[in-house]
């Protein structure tokens, strides 16, 4: 009789991991569409102040720089090696702490994540960053929530995984 599989791994959420074609192709076609989508944000600006556009489409435009595959990033995400997946979550949840307990966030944040209004249990809104399931793919929730709690911070996970999950301040100090 074959051994059956741990309650918890069965119930625990996880996303999986890309195609390595795919991550392979987006590798290559990035360095296309991000020289291409700065020319065209640049002249859409242009349009812009000369009046013929408008700013929120601006908006609009693919934001490849967000999604830009470094070679460091492509190895780790070829590897499908979960302890190396959760060793890179833990010093990016760690840097993100950082960032939302001092409410500063960095050029790094606001370019690969959102950062959003989160709403605190007191009724104070504070930021938080949501993050792209991109960046956790292959990772289960529950090693999510751990990581989360070990750097004191909430996981807001939705019931679609695909739509990301969002970290926030756990707990509001009082000053």
């Amino acid at each position: 009789m074959a051994a059956t599989p741990h309650s918890e791994s069965v119930a625990d959420p996880v996303l999986p991991f890309p195609s390595r074609l795919g991550l392979l192709l987006w590798f290559v076609l990035q360095w296309v569409l991000i020289p291409v989508e700065f020319v065209a944000k640049l002249v859409w600006l242009l349009m812009v102040i000369f009046g013929d556009g408008h700013e929120d489409d601006l908006m609009r435009l693919l934001n490849a720089p967000a999604r830009f595959l470094s070679p460091g990033k492509l190895a780790l995400r070829l590897s499908r090696n979960p302890a190396r997946h959760e060793a890179h979550l833990d010093r990016e949840f760690a840097r993100l702490a950082g960032e939302i307990e001092r409410q500063q966030f960095g050029w790094r944040t606001t370019i690969y994540h959102f950062v959003t209004l989160a709403p605190m249990p007191d009724g104070a809104r504070l930021k938080g960053v949501a993050l792209h399931p991109r960046e956790f793919r292959g990772t289960p929730v529950s090693v999510l929530t751990r990581l989360a709690h070990r750097h004191h911070l909430a996981l807001d996970v939705s019931t679609d995984l695909r739509r990301g999950v969002s970290l926030r301040p756990a707990h509001r100090k009082t000053l």
